[in-house]
This record gives C-alpha cells, structure tokens and sequence, in this order.
C-alpha cells in the first residue's frame, strides 16, 4: 500500500493530507513540520490573533484525535534534513521517514532585513504562531510601532496596533504602498484611510540603521537623515520560497519549485503546492508563484487527485483577501501588466470595484466592501469569460447583468 511523506504542515500540506482521506486514499499518510503547533489558519495571525481577540486553541484546524482518527501521523519539531531518490527515504535528526510519493508543502520564509542590530530582541517578523506569541509578551510595554514595508502584511498589522491604541508609522522603499499589487487609485486609498486613522506612512524612505541600546532597538534611522523612535519593529518587506531541499534533491526550482498543472515537479513521484511553488495555472496559460490561502488549499486537491488518480488540474483563478479596520479587500486574477483601471462605484464611500483592463478586455479585480458583486466578478475570471471593459464602463452596466446575458 502507497506511503505519502509530507514536508510541511501549513495549509498545502494539513490540507493535502485531508483531502487524501476524502479521496480515498487508504496508505500511509506522514507529515513533517518543523512548528511546534498543529497545522493552524495563519490569516488570524496578522489580525484577530495578534489583538488578543482569538484564542490560540481556535486557530488549530483539527484537534489531535482527528489525525489518529484519521491515521494520518503528525511529525512536530521535525525537520527533513536530507532525502534519498535510489531508495524513497526521507532524513531527519534521529528519524527516516519512506514514501511512494513525497509532498514539498514548504513554504515561504520572510526575507530578512540585513544591518546591523536586525538580530535585537523587538524585531519581529510575521509568519508564524511563535511570531505572535514572542510580541504578545512584550506588547503591552510598546508606545511607537515602526513598520517596516507598506505591503498587506504591515497594512493589516497598522490597523491592528492603531485599534490596540499604538502609534504607528510605516516605512515604504517605494514611492507608494502596495506598489508591486495593485493600482495608484488603491494605493492612494489605502494611503488616505490610514492616515486618517492616525498611520503615519513614510514613502520613498530607505532604512539606513537601526539604533539600538541592550539588544533594543529605539529608532531607526532613514537615509534621509530621519530618525523615527521605535518600541518595536515589524519586517515585511517580502517572502523568499523555502526551495533549498528540493534543489539539493535536483527539482527543477525557478522563483519556486517548478510543477505542471498537476503539481507535478520534475521527478515523477514528487509534488508540490503552496508558496514554495511556481506552478503552472492552465485557466491563464502561464507559471505563477502565488503566497496565498486560497492557493493552497486548491492545490492541495490538486496534489491528492495527482496521487489518486484522478484527473484534476490546476486551473483556479488566483484570488485573494486582506481585513484592515472595517474595509474587507478581496481580489481576483492577476492585475500585473494591465493598461486601464475602471472604479465601480464611489471610491470615498469605501464601497467599490477596481476593474483592471488589457486590450480591452478585463483582467482582474480589487473590490472594496462589495462582496456580493465580487463573487459575479470572480465567477466570471474563473469561467475564463472575456468581459470587454468598454461594457464595464457602461454608465448602464450592472455587474449582476454578467450571467444574465443583459446589460
């Protein structure tokens, strides 16, 4: 009987292990994570979580005697150190695991800051429980958050420290937030909302030090000569995919392990899903990296159909989620290359589409407080419709008019 061996226990790889039970798929089933925690939902980690809203014990996916209920063995604290392809045998400090099929659930690491005092003790990034828990035991005595990146990461923890009653800036490299993801009209509007929440947003900055007294860092300096006090540090200024084990196996790796649109890597009893992977989307024809929840979770039914024998493929339009105060973001497709931005709605409302166009026709969305209307538009990026944005444009245009074949 088959043995699956799987390197991660983030939502690709728990998941995975779910979704081959539900196949049913009847062999062994292992799971290596280097945590201390049950596989857990990492989105509360930059909201609820980090405000003490949440318990820990709610962000576990399922409890313990689910996995023996299951037969599926968790491996904590455990790291794969070595695999051998001539004999399927996966290494780790004291243990072997043997697999038919291996699973790279690996992940991403967040890409650390190099300079001197980034090792202090109120530096922080943001990517696991461990993360959280560290600022939780000193959060209580900051006053001054600096952030560090003005991507969804440092914008979702803004939010959260401005609701705990913090002062917060935020040092972007580029000349404005969320640059690398979305459009100047959302840029700008997520720059305004915040700075009306009391953020302070701080562009075309460069860190040039960080001052620190006893392992504490107590401002940072920019190349502008400027120099912000700070209590604590946030890092978020990108994530590196964990690919060092697949390239010391041979996979083919290029910004991620490559797969097909089977999550297949380069070696045939081999998969891979989730951030660590640049994967092959059939819907838009092209291989993508992707860091997000909803990525993951496809794929993971993707790597058990691969495994089962059956014929799915990865084929889901890329889509997204960010909560900051009370605006819910939600975005789907790939904006990246588009030529015209449409805005349904009013934009100072806080309820609005940005519609993103290439060639005439749309790309993707970024909605605003308007999930109903989202869903249409994701539902049609998903089926591959070729909506032309002069229709979107359309005073007369109703988005519900998108399957009901009116406008």
């Amino acid at each position: 009987m088959s043995k699956v061996l799987i390197i991660g226990g983030g939502h690709g790889g728990a998941n995975t292990a779910f979704a081959l039970r539900k196949d049913g798929f009847e062999g062994e089933i292992d799971i290596v994570s280097d945590e201390s925690y049950l596989p857990y939902h990492r989105p509360p980690l930059s909201k609820d979580f980090l405000k003490q809203k949440i318990a820990q014990e709610k962000l576990i996916f399922k409890s313990d005697n689910y996995y023996q209920d299951q037969n599926i063995s968790i491996n904590l604290n455990t790291r794969i150190d070595a695999i051998d392809l001539e004999s399927n045998t996966a290494f780790s400090d004291g243990a072997s695991f043997h697999f038919d099929y291996l699973v790279f659930a690996t992940g991403a690491s967040p890409r650390l800051l190099s300079m001197e005092n980034a090792d202090a003790n109120n530096l922080f990034y943001l990517r696991q429980i461990t993360d959280v828990l560290s600022m939780h035991k000193q959060i209580n005595t900051f006053k001054n958050i600096v952030l560090i990146g003005g991507g969804y990461i440092g914008l979702e923890v803004a939010s959260a420290m401005i609701e705990l009653g913090l002062k917060v800036t935020i040092i972007e490299a580029e000349d404005r937030i969320l640059k690398r993801v979305t459009s100047p009209e959302l840029s700008k509007f997520y720059n305004d909302f915040h700075t009306k929440k009391g953020v302070e947003i701080i562009c075309n900055a460069k860190v040039d030090g960080l001052i620190a007294k006893e392992k504490n860092i107590n401002s940072v300096s920019l190349e502008s000569g400027e120099n912000i006090p700070s209590d604590m540090i946030l890092v978020g200024i990108g994530a590196v995919p964990n690919i060092q084990l697949a390239e010391s196996i041979g996979l083919e790796c290029e910004n991620g392990i490559k797969t097909d649109q089977y999550c297949r890597t380069s070696v045939p009893n081999i998969l891979a899903l989730g951030d660590c992977t640049s994967s092959f989307n059939a819907l838009l024809n092209k291989e993508l990296r992707l860091e997000s929840v909803p990525n993951a979770l496809a794929q993971s039914k993707v790597v058990s159909s691969s495994i089962t024998g059956n014929d799915l493929f990865n084929s889901e339009v890329p889509w997204f989620w960010s909560d900051q105060y009370d605006l819910k973001l939600q975005m789907a497709g790939i904006s990246h290359g588009y030529n015209e931005c449409h805005i349904l709605g009013d934009i100072n409302s806080t309820e609005f589409i940005a519609c993103y166009g290439k060639d005439g026709y749309l790309i993707a969305v970024d909605s605003v407080n308007q999930s109903k209307q989202f869903m249409l538009f994701k539902r049609a990026l998903s089926n591959g419709f070729k909506l032309e944005m002069n229709l979107i444009k359309n005073k007369n245009f109703n988005p519900e008019s998108i399957f009901s074949g009116s406008n």
